[in-house]
């Protein structure tokens, strides 16, 4: 028997629990069994609690080891509330770093997959001037690295080629808007070609997306959270009347084969029936299919 995948149910105060019940209710055929983890006992929607948050990634803790221990084969998150967890976890950032540490790597890499669309980020949560910092050359390239190799096993391609973004307007324009691109991305996207790992840039964010949508790439590195996440959740979501929203995020370069819905708790339609589960079971599709 196939090893089960196990679905955290996220804060209970949010739409976790309510997505879960609507994916257990119409589940998607999978090769493995599916198994809830957590319990949403009397939810408080809409309020940040200590308790809920405690609660939440004291879930995603337990389906962590279960996987580490080889008692299943993935983890699948639903929505967490950081500011409640940090209430129990001071400086908390989110599921991927959280992961990330159990598995050994506090810099784990952040990627959105939507269909074809995959994007890596080379930071997630952290401020715009930390992000800045933090888009050095080795960083640069590990990304790069774990972007080849997630697109060789989901896209079964031999040799993708990688779309590499700039980080300042115009890529820089060769130091007019910044010397970043200069200084750090070049170097990378020289080491990574070095690497026999097809990557091309620094090319400007408003060119190098347009050209991921017309398939020029089979993937892109984002240098910072807004830029991969806003372009990918405008094409992902659709937040009028008739709400769908999907896409997913997956953590690579860990031991663990983790996605998660790409969206948040959704304090504001908690307890409405409004929230929408495409996220999360394209989430579980694709843990299946990578697991």
């Amino acid at each position: 028997m196939q090893k089960p995948i196990l679905i955290t149910i996220g804060d209970p105060n949010g739409i976790g629990p309510e997505i879960c019940h609507k994916l257990m209710a119409n589940l998607p055929k999978t090769k493995h069994p599916v198994v809830l983890i957590g319990e949403p006992g009397r939810a408080q929607y809409g309020k940040v609690s200590k308790t809920a948050g405690a609660a939440s990634i004291a879930w995603v803790r337990q389906a962590v080891e279960l996987v580490l221990a080889g008692r299943a084969a993935a983890v699948v998150t639903a929505p967490i509330c950081k500011e409640a967890v940090e209430k129990t976890i001071p400086n908390f950032q989110g599921h991927t770093e959280f992961i990330g540490e159990m598995c050994g790597d506090k810099e784990p890499v952040l990627a959105l997959v939507h269909g074809d669309w995959v994007v890596a980020h080379v930071s997630t949560h952290v401020s715009l001037a930390e992000a800045i910092k933090k888009a050095k050359p080795e960083r640069i390239v590990k990304v790069g690295k774990l972007l080849n190799e997630f697109l060789k096993k989901y896209k079964g391609i031999k040799k993708p080629k990688i779309g590499v973004a700039g980080i300042n307007p115009h890529a820089g324009e060769h130091g007019l808007f910044g010397k970043e691109e200069m200084q750090s991305i070049m170097p990378a996207v020289k080491k990574l070609r070095a690497m026999k790992i097809d990557a091309v840039g620094p090319l400007p964010a408003d060119v190098v997306f347009p050209q991921l949508g017309s398939k020029v790439f089979d993937g892109v590195i984002a240098m910072y959270h807004d830029q991969g996440h806003v372009v990918t959740k405008t094409l992902a979501f659709n937040l009028g009347d008739k709400r769908k929203v999907g896409g997913v995020n997956t953590t690579l370069g860990i031991s663990v084969l983790r996605t998660s819905v790409d969206h948040g708790v959704g304090f504001d339609i908690a307890g409405k029936n409004k929230a929408d589960p495409t996220s999360l079971r394209d989430a579980l599709l694709l843990a299946d299919k990578l697991a």
